[in-house]
């Protein structure tokens, strides 16, 4: 460890520690990500998630955080293996010049070897929850009409290798003949995907959804031929980690309605709808 990590990761564990009894308008929840080398780093008040391209499943973290108001500064601290994580989100604009994307907050990140990574970070939850609309049945519309709303033309182009890497979403185009496998074998209306990840000997797992909030999880080959296995999950199941859960709904389907969700267009080399992705946000 350099001589120059240690006061770095010391201050940043000092603003931590400040006591602060304000607690106004500094969100809780963020989704920050960096790049050489890409990580992605999901904040939801005492819960985290942490990924990065050697760990892309990531990894759940427990910890505290102070908003300091008056500094318009956020402070996250966490275990994570046998040292401290501490991530301090700043109010200041940050512009991702790789992804060609301004974001309203900048990160500063203590790892526990003492390096320290920046990044950017995006928010939705200052949006106040009297403005939000009452949730129905999980988000998820009516079965859909013949048609969709115009406005869905005008989303914009999801661009999946420029994901963080925490999400799924990245290898989306791979693993796509075994969603549509999976997604067939969904019942209900409006099946959509939740997850999906590659496995050893060619095969895909893939977790499923309906409009009655029911999940599966299914086992198909990679060229979505042969579905191996499929099975209801009852009770509380494990999803994504928090920032990088994308539902990605077929184009038949309409995406999920509400002012919570943020989608984008799947599109293909051909430019053809290859479905939506839908980010939520609050």
């Amino acid at each position: 460890m350099s001589s120059q990590t240690i006061p770095i990761a010391a201050t940043l564990a000092t603003l931590l520690l400040l006591a602060s009894a304000a607690q106004g308008s500094m969100p809780t929840r963020y989704k920050c990500n960096g790049n050489e080398p890409f990580w992605g780093l999901a904040i939801d008040g005492e819960h985290a998630g942490w990924a990065t391209l050697e760990e892309p499943e990531g990894r759940r973290l427990e910890g505290i955080y102070q908003r300091l108001e008056y500094a318009g500064l956020f402070a996250w601290r966490g275990r994570f293996g046998e040292a401290d994580l501490v991530a301090i989100v700043t109010d200041q604009s940050c512009s991702d010049t790789m992804a060609d994307r301004d974001y309203p907050f900048r990160v500063t990140v203590s790892l526990p070897d003492g390096s320290v990574v920046l990044g950017c970070c995006d928010t939705s939850s200052m949006r106040s929850v009297e403005s939000q609309p009452p949730p129905n049945a999980g988000g998820l519309d009516e079965p859909s009409g013949e048609g969709h709303d115009e406005s869905l033309a005008d989303l914009p182009v999801a661009v999946l290798e420029e994901k963080p890497p925490g999400d799924w979403s990245r290898l989306l185009f791979d693993l796509l003949p075994a969603i549509g496998a999976c997604i067939d074998k969904t019942p209900g209306y409006s099946p959509r995907v939740v997850k999906a990840w590659p496995m050893n000997h060619g095969r895909v797992g893939v977790r499923t959804s309906n409009r009655e909030a029911a999940s599966f999880e299914c086992v198909a080959n990679h060229q979505g031929t042969e579905v191996d296995s499929f099975t209801a999950l009852r009770g509380e199941t494990v999803g994504p980690y928090g920032g990088w859960s994308p539902i990605f709904t077929p184009p038949e389907q309409r995406p999920p309605t509400g002012e919570c969700y943020q989608h984008e267009r799947v599109v293909g080399a051909s430019g053809e709808l290859l479905g939506w992705l839908s980010y939520d946000t609050c």
